[in-house]
């Protein structure tokens, strides 16, 4: 690769060598029988069981620190936090929570014994030190994939066995030091540092190398949003230069102010842009139950003429377009997360059927997507859809898609949204091919990273993520780092069949999201993602 290797220095920190030897450990308790007890920081839960962990500067983690912990299922589903008020789930669980480490970022780390899980009574009446649970997981998930794939005739670096090497030797220092919670944390802090970087060595290195067994894929769809079509030539030229498809506006509460009244002149404008511009076409969103898709008259009826009215919308949306648009997201985040009538979980399942028939209907040639956004469906532990608690349990991402397909509703594709995801890319790498064991042909539907960390005063998202993937801000090299590993992966995917980036040039959705600045100057993720469509291009 020209310019750089990320992989060694993206974080600009070298990570601490040490001699390799030893074993890996069961879990760590941070005091034995016999030893006399460190100072340990308040835990994110009491009862028959305690979560500790240490920041990045060897203190510990305050109570609102354990605000974003997720105890989740062995498929990442997680439990509601009211649930675990009286201590652990029964298990298998798995436990995940963002911290910072040095030498490489601030993201969700995950502990899984093992692979196998925890359970309660395992953990019961015991001090999980959060750090030393993290590290060793990850390194027993590295190498469990470098296993898996090396079997299957994947290669792996040197510089990829080095970073594993440091990262267990480190992990048996932390496990010598398990008296002192301190320094246990730091190093195991140490030891994540590598192995989180090895994990990302592994699945890119896979994925270069899948790419080369099959070549170029002609029929991939490169996309963003259409929405900004109207800015000019140098707009058009820059779109036309890098993507061949493109997100068309039809979200009803501003298409359909008035009930009856629809107009369609934006979606319009932007369709003859892409048409003039050879660029496929796809309407988004048929379905969405939140404020943006639900102008005030349609939330004022009953469940009946709800379904009539999304049942007429999508026949004259999709009747009207069917010339020019073959694509359509079906419905939008109907997973507990867009809910703003507060269906239940059945409701919305079936609301998913009536979309894709309708469309079906409509244009019997159509590609239906079923959308989904927060895909690791925090908000299932508050109880929470996108504008407040739902009085019910919610349902996950994953859960929501095993149902409607388990209902027999037809669909054609999994739209899937990434937007700072806070995990790693191997952790992204492997949340992509959870979702693909149901079956599914998957798009990334919107997908976005900040390339710098200035807040702005406008849009609905004004601050970038605190939680920076590598190093410690957002920077135009990180976005480009990023888009290149992650297009990297997901091209590499034989059932990922379309990306698109939200927005193209800024101002974006989110701050500084956009492929070009607001004065229309391509960043380096714009060339750096052009050098690889050419790259895939010229294989054979």
């Amino acid at each position: 690769m020209k310019r750089r290797d990320f992989l060694m220095t993206a974080a600009g920190l070298a990570a601490t060598r040490r001699a390799a030897s030893g074993a890996e450990t069961s879990p760590c308790a941070c005091t034995e029988p016999g030893q006399a007890p460190q100072p340990a920081p308040t835990p994110a839960y009491a009862g028959n069981w305690r979560l500790i962990a240490y920041d990045a500067v060897g203190q510990p983690l305050p109570p609102r620190a354990f605000d974003p912990l997720l105890i989740t299922d062995l498929l990442n589903n997680p439990s509601a936090r009211t649930a675990l008020q009286q201590g652990p789930p029964e298990g298998p669980f798995l436990i995940s929570l963002p911290l910072p480490i040095p030498g490489f970022g601030h993201v969700y780390l995950f502990a899984d014994n093992g692979g196998a899980g925890y359970r309660a009574r395992d953990v019961a009446g015991r001090e999980l030190l959060l750090n030393f649970e993290f590290s060793r997981s990850r390194i027993g998930a590295v190498e469990r994939y470098l296993q898996q794939h090396g079997k299957a005739g994947f290669r792996f670096s040197a510089e990829l066995d080095k970073r594993l090497d440091a990262a267990r030797a480190a992990q048996r220092q932390a496990e010598a030091a398990r008296a002192d919670a301190t320094q246990c944390a730091r190093l195991a802090n140490e030891s994540l540092a590598d192995s989180l970087w090895a994990g990302e060595m592994a699945v890119f290195e896979k994925a270069r190398q899948e790419i080369e067994k099959r070549g170029n894929r002609p029929g991939f769809l490169f996309g963003c949003n259409g929405f900004a079509a109207a800015r000019g030539p140098e707009y058009t030229e820059r779109f036309a230069e890098l993507l061949n498809f493109a997100t068309v506006p039809f979200y009803r509460a501003a298409t359909e102010k008035e009930e009856g009244k629809v107009d369609y002149s934006r979606a319009e404008f932007v369709v003859n842009w892409l048409a003039r511009a050879g660029i496929k076409a796809k309407g988004h969103p048929l379905v969405w139950f939140h404020q943006a898709g639900m102008p005030a008259w349609l939330k004022d009826k009953d469940q009946d003429g709800v379904r009539k009215a999304h049942r007429d919308y999508i026949v004259k949306s999709v009747t009207k377009f069917r010339p020019w648009i073959p694509i359509w997201d079906v419905i939008n985040e109907a997973h507990d997360h867009a809910n703003i009538l507060n269906y239940t979980t059945d409701q919305l399942t079936e609301m998913t059927r009536l979309a894709t028939d309708t469309v079906r209907l409509a244009d019997p040639t159509a590609f239906r997507v079923v959308n989904c956004c927060c895909t690791w469906s925090e908000n299932v532990v508050l109880g929470r859809s996108h504008i407040g608690p739902t009085g019910r349990p919610t349902r996950s991402v994953l859960n929501y898609v095993k149902d409607i397909i388990a209902a027999g509703v037809q669909f054609e594709a999994l739209g899937l949204q990434l937007y700072w995801p806070n995990r790693d890319m191997f952790e992204v790498d492997r949340q992509l091919e959870l979702f693909a064991a149901l079956g599914k042909p998957i798009h990334i539907t919107e997908l976005g990273i900040s390339s710098d960390d200035t807040p702005v005063d406008h849009g609905e998202v004004k601050r970038p993520s605190g939680r920076h993937w590598h190093g410690d801000k957002w920077t135009e090299t990180v976005q480009a780092d990023w888009v290149e590993q992650f297009y990297t992966i997901a091209y590499s995917k034989p059932y990922l069949d379309a990306l698109t980036w939200w927005d193209f040039s800024d101002p974006a959705f989110i701050p500084h999201g956009g492929f070009l600045t607001p004065q229309l100057k391509p960043k380096e993720s714009f060339h750096r993602l052009l050098e690889l469509r050419k790259k895939w291009q010229a294989m054979a």
